[in-house]
């Protein structure tokens, strides 16, 4: 039989329509999901406590003005690349990242490795604030453990290539740990599930992406993949096909199903592209920060002007530094900025003729209205709560309803980066608040002490040898290379 709890606040930020507001009330979460959202008043909130605790039958936690939010989502990262930052430094000149940094160290490693490094990368996921990530990688069974050692809610996709790149060897291996983790129960039960991981459209080849179709359709999960990240697959796809990556897919009937497609970057798009993209079941994944740093960013104001349902993500640590989210939707809210930057600025200054003038000042206005949009607080919250969290067919999250995984953070609203906390979803979209938090309950499990979050994670003994072990294998790795 699972424990039930019930965790009671005056400020639980719930959604309403399209916006995200903030209301007294309680939560009630059995196993490893919400089972009970009930709205208070302040009059009727502590009535309400003592009438729980009367019934002497579940836990009560009182949070009393401490704000209760969905937990983040990572809705794209490799957690075990954590460990590139003893290397990238050294390769800043390479001409293809992926191909010629990224492959050449992941053909070195193996499924324990993976699994130390995992863990590490699961931490400093939690310690960002994120309940759930979405992973692809090599190994991925080994991923999955890895999130469940941590107490992290995850979809893990188990990278699949068979044309190059390190796990063309042993593909068919990695077709069949999605299934395993699929079908596993005790993932099941911590909030671990699978999607298939096409790596991307240059190293996957149509029979094995067949299979992934029918995979995908069979157990009604998402395809999880890159597409048209680098200009090298976009030249490979049109040289074979003469289509675009996104082209190619369609071709494929990927856009014709009902699978959910999870793509990723999409830096090199054009108009016939997104006619496709538009399917109510493809999402593209921006990483603002990633992109800029292995390509250049993709430009998010014309995805959002052709209406593709877009998230946001970090990416991994080989192509970004950080895990968190918050930094990558302060970068989302000033895109259109860049539109002056690049376009109208050196025009005004280079010559300073009426035409100029009037052109510039018409842009301003147009940017305005983008810059208004893109730094909606609710807009940006979004990216990383609900329209993620619900994009899976198995479960929901990133939002406090019955139903959901029960994965929320409770934040000190009187800790320096939350104050004043007037406007709660402005400082969460546009603030670095992760010192903040008060402790995080992800799968129904609280992962820290309540007000000692970060340093009750850091001195406990699982990480202390999830630490140590990462340390040990990474040496021998950099021995390698």
């Amino acid at each position: 039989m699972n424990f039930i709890e019930k965790i009671f606040s005056k400020k639980i930020l719930l959604k309403e329509g399209s916006q995200y507001l903030v209301f007294p009330g309680s939560l009630e979460i059995t196993g490893n999901q919400i089972t009970n959202v009930t709205k208070l008043t302040l009059e009727s909130y502590q009535g309400s406590i003592i009438n729980e605790k009367k019934k002497n039958k579940i836990k009560i936690h009182d949070f009393g003005d401490r704000l209760i939010t969905p937990a983040f989502i990572n809705c794209h990262t490799h957690i075990a690349m954590n460990f590139f930052r003893s290397i990238l430094s050294n390769h800043s000149k390479a001409k293809n990242l992926i191909e010629d940094i990224f492959f050449k160290c992941e053909s070195l490693l193996n499924a324990n490795d993976i699994r130390a490094f995992a863990r590490m990368g699961a931490y400093e996921n939690i310690l960002n604030g994120n309940g759930l990530i979405w992973d692809h990688y090599y190994h991925g069974f080994e991923v999955a453990e890895a999130c469940h050692d941590v107490g992290l809610t995850a979809v893990v996709a188990p990278t699949l290539q068979d044309i190059t790149g390190p796990g063309s060897s042993y593909f068919q291996s990695m077709l069949d740990q999605t299934y395993e983790i699929h079908s596993h129960p005790t993932f099941q039960k911590a909030g671990i599930y699978a999607a298939f991981g096409a790596h991307a459209t240059d190293t996957v080849s149509e029979g094995l992406w067949k299979k992934i179709q029918s995979g995908s359709e069979n157990l009604n999960i998402p395809i999880h993949c890159h597409v048209s990240q680098s200009y090298e697959e976009v030249k490979t796809i049109y040289k074979k096909f003469k289509k675009t990556p996104v082209e190619y897919l369609h071709s494929l009937g990927l856009f014709k199903s009902k699978i959910k497609n999870l793509l990723v970057h999409g830096i090199y798009l054009n108009k016939k592209d997104f006619k496709y993209l538009k399917n109510k079941n493809c999402a593209l994944v921006f990483c603002p920060f990633s992109q800029m740093i292995f390509q250049s960013p993709a430009n998010i104001i014309d995805w959002q002007k052709n209406k593709i349902n877009w998230f946001v993500a970090t990416d991994c640590v080989a192509s970004n530094d950080s895990m968190n989210l918050q930094k990558e939707l302060r970068f989302v809210s000033g895109f259109p900025s860049l539109l002056n930057t690049f376009e109208i600025n050196t025009k005004i200054i280079k010559n300073m003729s009426s035409k100029n003038k009037k052109e510039f000042s018409n842009k301003r206005v147009e940017i305005k209205k983008l810059q208004n949009s893109f730094s909606n607080s609710d807009f940006l919250l979004d990216k990383i709560l609900a329209q993620p969290g619900s994009f899976h067919n198995h479960f929901k999250a990133g939002i406090l309803e019955k139903g959901a995984l029960a994965n929320f953070t409770v934040w000190d609203t009187d800790h320096p980066s939350m104050w004043p906390a007037h406007n709660v979803t402005r400082n969460l979209a546009m603030g670095d608040t992760t010192g903040a938090i008060h402790n995080m309950c992800v799968g129904g499990k609280w992962l820290g002490e309540n007000g000692n979050y970060s340093q009750s994670i850091l001195n406990s003994a699982n990480y202390k040898n999830s630490l140590s072990e990462a340390n040990h294998r990474l040496n021998i790795l950099l021995k390698k290379l």
